[in-house]
């Protein structure tokens, strides 16, 4: 996908460690050859979902030894245990590193009082689980965001639908979103504050744009991810607007 984000003009993207560290090193490397900013996830959810374990000297030794190709990286987070996850923040640190910490839903909001006055940058994890409860999931961010008010940047890991960035001033957000003309064979479309999406599968309302048309196993599904790339960069940009004229903005 990385020939899909240069297409389009992209330069931000984010990397699981979880899965790149299974060969597919290749990814980042090519990907630092013509993007400014790399993001590397540890991939700890996607572990803790497969009953599988990330060494956290193994991602330390490679953070270390790829650092020159990376903007940011999280901390090897353990789910459901918030000592356990600062303990491991603490860990990296000591080897020389300055990992994003991560606050996870459900977790004691003294940790996140805590971590918004030690660093300037920090992630909001265990919320796509929320993604289909709405309400929930506003209610747990009105809290965490009148904890941390303006004393952090804030990134949301797998947040990225429209209403949430409307409403919450999130500095980085990412999901695989985007992925879905590849995945789902879905086009999208940025439009009048709101992003559309329809299925090429459905025939009948597709109209005859060719990325509209592909087959699935032919190559246009390239053409749908650089669309979907390109209007999810335009919602980018759209909210990017909104924060600033209600007064807040970020140096990047």
């Amino acid at each position: 996908m990385v020939e899909a984000i240069e297409e389009a003009g992209g330069v931000k993207s984010l990397y699981s460690y979880f899965y790149l560290s299974e060969g597919n090193i290749e990814f980042l490397e090519q990907a630092a050859k013509t993007q400014s900013r790399i993001f590397i996830d540890s991939g700890g959810f996607s572990a803790y979902s497969r009953d599988a374990k990330i060494d956290i000297d193994e991602y330390c030794d490679w953070l270390l030894k790829h650092e020159s190709e990376i903007d940011v990286y999280a901390v090897l987070d353990k789910i459901g245990d918030p000592k356990g996850t600062m303990k491991n923040q603490r860990h990296m640190e000591s080897r020389g590193l300055k990992p994003l910490p991560a606050f996870h839903y459900g977790s004691d909001l003294q940790f996140l009082k805590e971590m918004a006055s030690e660093y300037d940058y920090i992630a909001l994890g265990g919320l796509v689980p929320l993604a289909r409860q709405k309400a929930k999931l506003k209610r747990w961010l009105d809290k965490c965001f009148n904890v941390i008010r303006t004393d952090a940047k804030v990134h949301g890991f797998g947040m990225t639908g429209v209403e949430i960035l409307k409403r919450y001033p999130f500095y980085s957000v990412d999901s695989t979103s985007w992925l879905g003309g590849s995945i789902r064979s879905e086009v999208y479309r940025f439009e009048a504050g709101e992003m559309k999406v329809r299925s090429t599968k459905d025939r009948e309302k597709a109209d005859h744009e060719s990325i509209h048309l592909a087959d699935d196993n032919d190559k246009r599904w390239f053409d749908r991810v650089v669309n979907n790339c390109r209007e999810w960069m335009k919602f980018e940009d759209y909210v990017t607007r909104l924060w600033e004229k209600r007064g807040i903005s970020f140096d990047e």
